[in-house]
């Protein structure tokens, strides 16, 4: 089974504004070279990262939970090392430890009164799944169908 991540509209347009702004630094800054090489440097640096975090799509294969990702290898929990799956809404109030709140998604380290501390992978806040390991750390996919996902994660650990 797999699912695509699907965007919120807050987090399309905080990731176009920023892109904007990006281009209006680079020709606000155009007389200045040394502040224009910084800046280019902070925005390339941000943007990779954006990019490589960014959630794409959600598989259920045979072995695990495949998470893909834009510009990196697939991320890949196993289906023994879960302890528990449920859908779950991350509060717009949590706390972003290490995180980005809308600039390609929603990924990166986050604190919930809610849910806990989690790595989160998620474009809307309202098709998200809880994936619980057993070594204690959690994390936050989000996905189209996240009940469907959900409940078919629950039957592969459950065999």
């Amino acid at each position: 089974m797999k699912q695509k991540v699907k965007f919120s509209a807050y987090s399309l347009i905080v990731t176009a504004v920023v892109l904007v702004l990006f281009v209006v630094g680079i020709f606000t800054l155009l007389g200045n070279e040394e502040k224009l090489i910084l800046f280019c440097i902070i925005m390339g640096m941000t943007t990779i990262a954006g990019l490589y975090f960014c959630p794409k799509s959600i598989e259920a294969a045979a072995s695990g939970i495949m998470l893909h990702r834009l510009l990196s290898s697939p991320k890949e929990f196993s289906y023994n090392s879960i302890q528990e799956v449920d859908t779950c809404y991350p509060s717009a109030g949590g706390l972003r430890l290490c995180a980005s709140g809308g600039f390609f998604g929603f990924w990166g380290y986050f604190s919930d009164i809610m849910i806990g501390s989690y790595f989160g992978y998620y474009g809307s806040r309202s098709n998200c799944i809880l994936v619980k390991m057993k070594d204690g750390k959690q994390y936050v996919l989000g996905c189209d169908n996240a009940v469907a996902m959900a409940d078919y994660i629950k039957q592969q650990i459950n065999k």
